[in-house]
């Protein structure tokens, strides 16, 4: 973490307080514009659960009909469903600016991208009200929004070091950058499984070991090396079964190679499961050949569920997966030593266990939802210092 806001934060329950005691309260507004529970919007709803009893008030702003409007309300958050059309949508900044406006919100906190961290900015601006966001990718931002970021953002929370690297070498000044890793509900992830994955997807077990890549069907998430590297591993595990988890605009283009390589037997494509959590301890290994990422927040759910991760250092699975340690780690776009690392941990019993082990107990200890949750709150209340 950046040193200077790094102490802020860790001083954020005292800087907050006004001088006869009472602490200062916000209403902050909390956009997320996903329209499905992938990692970044899963971590908005560990971050609202959380905070359930805090002093400030918190309100969700998030498509209608997404899954985060539907948690919402079962839940009982206090949630608003906005119309977006895109990234394009230009004027759903005045009709946020409205929306803030209306419902008093002193802080916007924007969660997501996907034009959210330029529109978010833009409506905030309008409304006369700070702005913080969650930064969860690790590209360079582009010209315009480094330009918000200098000027228009409180605060950018990222979720890796390696994001952080990223925007300082982007001219995104130091004392403006704090790192809040992304956490994992162990609980919910021990292992044993509850249920076997195999059963789950297609009614019975499947013949050998299972490898799953739990990622968005996209380019920057690699899945094509490992479908390159599968012909290799399975002349040496005939009976390997390989899951892609996630849902995406390479589906029909992934499925297209997978057919091309003869490898349909070996391939499932099972999309979105939202019980992931009960059958992901039946998993052998976790593959993430993605050649970009945040972090990974399913590394840290094959962490807390005991699988150990074979993927590419790249960006933030450096810090989320310890090499030697928790997994293993290879050069990125080497799908030969990919290969070679797979095959390692599918023959070595032992370092399997031991690594699935190192794991779990490595996301008890850096990954917990609790601290996550705490050091959001301290920087709400460094901000409501400030606001004062």
């Amino acid at each position: 973490m950046l040193a200077g806001c790094a102490d802020e934060v860790e001083r954020g329950r005292m800087c907050a307080v006004s001088p006869v005691g009472a602490q200062l309260t916000l209403k902050i507004a909390h956009l997320e514009l996903g329209r499905h529970a992938y990692g970044g919007a899963e971590q908005v709803r560990y971050v609202l659960e959380g905070l359930h009893e805090d002093h400030h008030e918190h309100l969700l702003i998030t498509p209608a009909g997404s899954d985060l409007a539907q948690w919402a309300e079962a839940a009982g958050q206090p949630v608003c469903a906005v119309r977006f059309a895109g990234e394009h949508d230009i004027a759903f900044a005045w009709r946020l600016r409205g929306l803030l406006r209306k419902r008093n919100v002193d802080l916007l906190h924007v969660h997501s991208r996907r034009g959210a961290d330029w529109l978010g900015p833009v409506a905030a601006a309008l409304a006369g009200i700070p702005v913080i966001l969650s930064r969860r990718i690790d590209n360079p931002p582009d010209r315009w929004l480094r330009m918000l970021m200098r000027r228009r953002y409180a605060r950018i929370i990222c979720i890796s070091e390696a994001i952080a690297g990223v925007l300082l070498q982007s001219g995104v000044p130091a004392d403006a950058l704090l790192t809040i890793n992304s956490s994992v509900d162990a609980v919910a992830y021990a292992p044993p499984a509850r249920a076997d994955i195999g059963t789950c997807l297609t009614g019975k077990p499947f013949p050998g070991p299972v490898i799953a890549v739990i990622a968005q069907l996209i380019e920057r998430k690699g899945h094509r090396y490992l479908i390159d590297a599968l012909p290799s591993l399975l002349s040496k595990f005939p009976n390997l079964t390989v899951v892609f988890l996630g849902r995406g605009a390479l589906q029909a283009q992934l499925k297209q190679a997978v057919a091309d390589a003869g490898l349909q037997r070996h391939v499932i494509f099972a999309g979105f499961r939202a019980d992931l959590a009960e059958f992901l301890p039946s998993v052998r290994l976790v593959v993430h050949p993605a050649l970009m990422e945040g972090l990974g927040v399913s590394l840290l759910e094959a962490a807390a569920a005991e699988v150990p991760v074979v993927g590419f250092a790249a960006g933030g699975v450096e810090q989320a997966v310890a090499h030697e340690h928790t997994g293993l780690l290879v050069a990125p776009g080497d799908k030969v030593a990919l290969a070679a690392a797979i095959s390692r941990l599918l023959d070595d019993a032992d370092l399997h266990r031991q690594m699935g082990q190192n794991a779990r107990q490595r996301v008890l200890a850096e990954f917990s939802v609790a601290v996550m949750v705490q050091r959001h709150a301290a920087l709400y209340d460094v901000l409501a210092g400030e606001i004062e």
